[in-house]
Parts: C-alpha cells; structure tokens; sequence
C-alpha cells in the first residue's frame, strides 16, 4: 500500500486575509483548511507556511521509523476538529512535513503537484520510498541550477504527483516541500497574486512537457505554486 499527501494546511497569522486572497487566485471559493499559525512556531521564528500531513495508517510506528531515519519530532501530536490524530516532524533533510492517520480529506483537489527542495534529492526521496512506498518514476535534466529533477509517484495508475530536486544546496532557498494549485490560466492567477499583495518568486518556467509553473508567495509570505497544464 502507497501512502500520499491525503490533507493540506495553512497555517497562517491572518486566516481571513489568506481565504480571500487565495479565492481571487485560484478563481474560485476557497474551502482549504487554514488554521492560526501556532505559538510555538511564531516563537521559533516560524513563517506563514503551508503544511501538508502524509497519510500513515500506524501513526505512532511510522513516526518511529522516521525519527530513527533521522527526522525531529516538532511539538507533541495533534488532533484535528475531527478527532484525527497527526503528528508534524521535520524529515531527515530538514523539510517540514505531517503525519495523520486520516485516509483523506475532499478539499484540495485542485492541488496538482508536490515538489521536494532539499540539498540531496536522491538521498532525501529514499526516505520516502523507503517508509511510504514511493515509486520513482522520470529524471529530467533542467538548469544547471536546479539540475536532476526526479518525479515520483504514490498513485497505482503510476501517474506523476511530484519530484525532488537538489536546490537547497543554493543560498536563497532552504529545505521544504512546495505544493502546486492547478490554474486555467496562469498569467491570469500571477496578476491576482500581485494585487492580492503575493509575490511572484520566479518565472513563469516551462517544463519540458509544456506545463507552465511558477513559485509564489502569498501576502503573508507562506511559498506556494501556480500550475498550468497543456
């Protein structure tokens, strides 16, 4: 059994402000789970920031394993309003990440890609692999910057959901995962992150499959992408 990315949330010092920016962005009523960025990540200097929880059937046990991989348990697990029981660590290559025993949530459908920054792609995605039963699938070779960007998939039809790559070894960018919001119209959703007070952190790029995506920021400075397909 291959476990994903089953829950998204952003956690955030004005959840209100990021509701509505975030409806003029993706053009449509924004229904994700924002929630107040806690006390404890404000005192260790902690951005707004999107935060997305691993689906883990043995919650405890695969907490273990990771802790014993090399991951840092942040804080003492959580539950949801749900009752869903999670657990936030930062992974062994320094990038934030959940681990929840829901098997879902219906929200984020729009949600079209997950993209692992860390200073040692192949090292940091054998965790993954190893502990959630990840596949990879293309290696593509992009710019000299971002150099091998390696696709993965949990999905049993095999279908891409996001890859790794060794950027974080570069001085403006630190380990983290940045999740992809699909979009009809990108230049469109670019020009609604800048009046909404967002940043747009580069590009447009295109991929070598013809998809257009661009790295963000919202108005409170959580990092988040734009994507848009053929």
């Amino acid at each position: 059994m291959t476990n994903g990315f089953c829950w998204y949330e952003l956690r955030t010092s004005r959840p209100d402000e990021a509701r509505r920016f975030y409806s003029t962005v993706l053009g449509t009523p924004f229904v994700g789970d924002v929630s107040l960025l806690p006390e404890a990540a404000v005192a260790r200097g902690a951005p707004s920031h999107w935060l997305g929880h691993l689906h883990a059937p043995d919650l405890e046990s695969s907490v273990q394993r990771f802790l014993a991989k090399g991951a840092e348990r942040l804080g003492p697990p959580r539950r949801s309003a749900e009752g869903v029981p999670s657990t936030v660590l930062r992974d062994p290559s320094g990038a934030v990440v959940a681990l929840t025993s829901r098997t879902g949530h219906p929200t984020h459908a729009e949600l079209a890609w997950h993209e692992l920054h860390t200073a040692d792609h192949g090292r940091a995605l054998a965790h993954y692999i190893d502990l959630f039963g990840w596949r990879p699938t293309e290696a593509l070779q992009l710019s000299s910057e971002v150099g091998t960007y390696q696709q993965f998939t949990w999905r049993e039809d095999g279908r891409g959901v996001g890859a790794a790559c060794s950027t974080a070894r570069l001085p403006h960018i630190h380990p983290h995962w940045l999740f992809y919001f699909a979009v009809d119209d990108l230049d469109r959703a670019l020009a609604a992150v800048v009046e909404g007070g967002g940043r747009v952190a580069g590009g447009p790029h295109v991929m070598p499959d013809g998809t257009r995506v661009a790295p963000c920021e919202d108005l409170h400075r959580a990092a988040f992408g734009l994507r848009q397909a053929l």
